[in-house]
């Protein structure tokens, strides 16, 4: 039974080493920011010119789940997961990147569903109207 154990502990120590590797190389980090800029941009050529209320509607729904019980849910695995991995490797990589992960989910949704809402470039335009960009 001792042996199955080490086994799985050491798979799980090699998978931890090569996701901290991973997570720590400024390659791999560039990458997943230009693919995250990428997906941003196609997101906002796909809601280029769509009104109505559709949009309304499904994003306030995700922003219900995202502020739920749902998003609760999600968090609390996460920093169950965190937490344990922080404890069985000793670095808290994984931890910041759960609460990370947390934050944009708690605040984020409320942002996005403002930059892509129809008002959101009059809110703007009006806001730098009135205390001028300098």
């Amino acid at each position: 039974m001792e042996a199955v154990m080490g086994k799985a502990v050491n798979r799980y120590d090699q998978m931890i080493a090569r996701l901290d590797q991973t997570l720590s190389s400024k390659k791999a980090l560039m990458t997943a920011a230009l693919l995250l800029v990428a997906v941003m941009m196609m997101a906002i050529q796909a809601h280029a010119g769509t009104g109505g209320t559709s949009f309304s509607a499904v994003a306030t729904k995700i922003e219900g789940w995202a502020q739920g019980d749902l998003g609760l849910a999600i968090v609390a695995g996460g920093l169950i997961f965190g937490v344990a991995t922080m404890v069985f490797t000793g670095k808290g990589t994984i931890l910041a990147v759960v609460v990370g992960g947390a934050v944009a989910l708690y605040y984020g949704i409320p942002v996005l569903i403002k930059i892509f809402s129809a008002t959101a470039g009059t809110i703007i335009a009006h806001t730098l109207i009135i205390h001028g960009v300098s």
